[in-house]
Formats: C-alpha cells, structure tokens, sequence
C-alpha cells in the first residue's frame, strides 16, 4: 500500500510539473488526476482518473458528462461529480464572457464561436446567439433541444429571453457531438419554429449553424433551409 508520506509526494510533484508546463505537459488522466486532488483531497486519485476515462473516453467527454454519470464511477462520487461539472460550467461561463462585444459579421466567425461553445460536449442543446446591430455578441442563451420540441419552453418564455438580451438579430446553433453537421428531421423543426418566432417579435435571423465531429453546416450558406 502507498504510503501517506509517498502519495503527498506524489500529488506534490504533478502540481510542480503542472506549473512547469501547464496542461500542454501532462496526459488527459494525469490532468483529471490533479483535478480531483481537489475534490478528494485523501484517497488517491489516480485510479478514478483512469476509470473515468474507460469510461468516456476523453478528458472532454469527461468533464462534459452530467453530474449523474460521473456519480457512478468508482471513487468519484457526489462531492467528486459536482467538482467536474463546477469546472465545466465556470470554462463554459468564462469562454462567453471572453467573447462578450466580439464582431461576428462573418459566417465563419459564427461557426468558430459555435464550434468553441460547444466543445467536445454531446450535450443535444442548442445555444441562440443574441447579436447587437454592430453584430457584436451580447449574450448566448443555452437550451435542450428537446425542451423547446417538446413544449418544456413556451414561445413567450423564448420571446421574453430573446427580448432581454436586446438582440438586432440571432444566430440559431445546434450541437450535433462527435456526429456529422448534417440536417436531421428535428433541426429543421428548431430551424423553422425560431425562424416563426423571431419573425414575429421583429428580430433578425443571421444563420441556422449545426456544429459537430469538429465542423460546421451553415443552413443559410448551404441554402438547406429557407429563412
């Protein structure tokens, strides 16, 4: 068994070469490994890194699971599971805020900031875009695809979100995961029901953008979908 004296040692030394290099000069689960020291500061941590990575592959993949998920690896559990969606959501946050009052007037620029917000999360969200007339971002609102299908969301409650931002006009994008950009049945309904609903409040629609397997679908630029 470790001992108590070697496993500090241990922990010492990872963060010494964390902050030698950064993360660029560690592995995927030597970088879990130092974020759960954190979250489970008296067991060791190397084990449950390795687990979590057998069983969502990368360190992306990981860190972008629900807390309910992570809960179920051995070793993580509750206070383990909040710490890695906690600093999923702050990165998430933070990224936004960087890109608060950026130009977007292009369509590559849209389908950068996109691909950037979503990640490597398999999350079946979609994220509205609210876009000043400048083109500037004001804000990103992020909602389940099945919420605003399946009536979780009623137009109004949408209307009044978009409303708030103080929006000229939105960019519609859609997370398809590791899975092509390639229109499914249910994007074009999205497509069309924000499409009707910002037509009606007077609000602009820049693009539909679908964003998955690291590349973009722009449905204006392709001409899939008239809006």
């Amino acid at each position: 068994m470790e001992s108590k004296h070697s496993h500090a040692g241990h922990r010492g030394r990872l963060r010494k070469r964390f902050l030698a290099s950064g993360h660029e000069g560690l592995y995927e689960h030597e970088l879990l490994e130092l974020l759960l020291f954190y979250a489970r500061p008296v067991v060791n941590t190397n084990d449950i890194a390795h687990s979590l990575l057998d069983e969502f592959g990368t360190l992306g993949k990981t860190v972008s699971a629900d807390e309910e998920s992570l809960s179920k690896v051995s070793g993580v559990g509750r206070s383990g599971a909040l710490f890695l969606k906690l600093m999923h959501d702050l990165g998430i946050s933070n990224m936004r805020i960087a890109h608060s009052n950026e130009t977007l007037s292009r369509r590559s620029q849209l389908c950068s900031c996109l691909t950037e917000q979503f990640g490597s999360s398999e999350a079946r969200v979609c994220n509205l875009l609210c876009l000043s007339s400048r083109s500037e971002l004001l804000s990103t609102v992020t909602l389940p695809v099945e919420k605003l299908l399946g009536g979780g969301m009623t137009p109004r409650e949408l209307a009044a979100a978009i409303l708030k931002s103080g929006a000229a006009s939105v960019c519609l994008g859609i997370n398809h995961g590791a899975d092509l950009p390639l229109p499914r049945p249910e994007d074009l309904a999205l497509t069309r029901m924000v499409g009707e609903l910002l037509s009606a409040i007077g609000t602009g629609f820049t693009d539909s953008i679908i964003c998955g397997g690291g590349s973009s679908f722009s449905m204006r630029g392709s001409g899939a979908f008239a809006f």
